[in-house]
């Protein structure tokens, strides 16, 4: 508006400068056009411009104000569109929550072309179809989600893997997540995801070469990372085991990392098949070394098993034991074990008498009722095979079966670790 009286002032000034010049003296204005003439006043000429340079103006302003109110109404229907498109997207994540899977995809696919955010809907579309076992529809909103927004292929790649595991296609899980690595080489969620799915796949060279990626780029942490590379590494030593293969066994340890060499449970899991596989030197030989490192109750159990040349040095060895553990009734009972290999019953004796004042340890009565009956006293052997207490298998595979089970809940095989009942009866004199 006050552009406008500004303008109106200034046609005024002009019209009165235009009247008082002539006032003076008489003019007109003559336009020929062909064999036409039109003449008129001065004034009448100059009055005619002012009024069509007014309606000009007038007209720009009114067409300008009509542009301007269609604009204002497109973005009036664009922003109700989205609003009422966002209001279904909500509605559809709830019912998503709330477990209603058909009314969930159905609105959620219906309001993704309003939404301002079409991946969600698609995304979440697929998790409603997959909920509901409708693989097609499933991979229909994934192409739609991909086409819908650039630069998402590791979320829907990701999406797609999880609906892949819950639906037990492992493989095509791992087709996936390899093809987003490809994209996302140091994505944690995705290094976590394969690992998951190796886990299923009880691809254990696979996971433990992935093991270095999980600590680098905190996919899991550094505890997790040793947990699951001893549950890789335990996993691998049960296959080896069911081979029935000791040369298989040999190359399985050999290949493990030297880290995980030096962890007392494999250590023993290892050392117990040895000697189940009568590879008594070898067996001694890694259960004293791992022994000298740290003194471990399994592992000193086993080494009273493993009976190896010379004998002295392993009475030796065990004896020098004894002086920082003489509390241990398990590294007497070894003491007694090595003694009976020895030939030297009645140390043995002493070993074992000197333990039963210690604590009651599953093997002493049986090695005590050996003695016995070799000295013709029956009466007191069949009293000790009487208070025997029962053999709870090896230590070794306990151990190894637990910790596949905790850190792995999808390991359902029974251990197959000869228990150490079984391994010490043929080793006894």
């Amino acid at each position: 508006m006050r552009r406008l009286f500004v303008f109106v002032l200034i046609v005024l000034a002009i019209s009165a400068v235009l009247f008082s010049m002539l006032e003076n003296g008489s003019g007109y204005v003559l336009i020929v056009v062909g064999d036409t003439t039109i003449e008129m006043a001065f004034i009448v000429a100059a009055a005619i411009n002012v009024l069509a340079f007014v309606v000009l103006y007038f007209l720009v302003v009114i067409l300008r104000m009509l542009f301007s109110t269609r604009r204002g109404v497109l973005a009036w229907a664009k922003n109700h569109r989205r609003q009422r498109g966002l209001n279904r997207t909500t509605q559809g994540l709830i019912a998503f929550v709330e477990g209603r899977w058909d009314v969930a995809r159905k609105t959620l696919a219906k309001s993704a072309d309003n939404s301002s955010t079409p991946l969600i809907n698609y995304l979440f579309a697929a998790r409603a179809s997959s909920a509901v076992g409708d693989a097609k529809a499933v991979d229909n909103f994934l192409k739609k989600a991909e086409l819908s927004t650039q630069g998402a292929d590791v979320a829907i790649s990701l999406t797609q893997a999880e609906l892949q595991i819950q639906n037990g296609q492992y493989e095509q899980a791992l087709a996936t997540l390899l093809r987003a690595k490809k994209i996302a080489s140091h994505h944690p969620v995705v290094l976590a995801a394969l690992m998951k799915v190796y886990r299923q796949l009880n691809d254990w060279d696979s996971l433990l070469n992935l093991l270095p990626s999980l600590k680098k780029y905190n996919a899991l942490s550094a505890i997790d990372v040793k947990n699951l590379e001893r549950e890789a590494c335990s996993a691998k030593l049960m296959r080896a085991v069911a081979s029935h293969n000791i040369n298989g066994l040999l190359s399985c340890w050999k290949s493990l990392p030297s880290s995980v060499k030096q962890d007392a449970l494999l250590v023993a899991c290892y050392a117990e098949q040895l000697i189940v596989g009568k590879q008594y030197e070898q067996a001694e030989r890694l259960l004293r070394s791992q022994l000298q490192r740290e003194y471990n109750e399994p592992l000193v159990k086993l080494y009273g098993l493993a009976v190896a040349e010379p004998l002295a040095k392993q009475l030796a060895f065990a004896e020098q034991l004894l002086k920082s553990h003489s509390e241990s009734a398990t590294l007497r009972l070894t003491l007694a074990r090595i003694c009976l290999n020895h030939g030297l019953d009645k140390k043995a004796r002493q070993y074992l008498e000197g333990s039963l004042d210690l604590e009651l340890v599953a093997g002493i009565f049986s090695e005590l009722a050996g003695i016995y009956a070799s000295q013709g006293d029956y009466k007191k052997s069949v009293e000790c095979y009487k208070r025997e207490l029962p053999e709870r298998g090896s230590d070794s595979a306990a151990l190894c079966k637990a910790d596949l089970s905790t850190t792995s809940p999808l390991v359902k095989e029974k251990s197959l670790f000869t228990s150490a009942d079984d391994i010490q009866q043929p080793l006894r004199r």
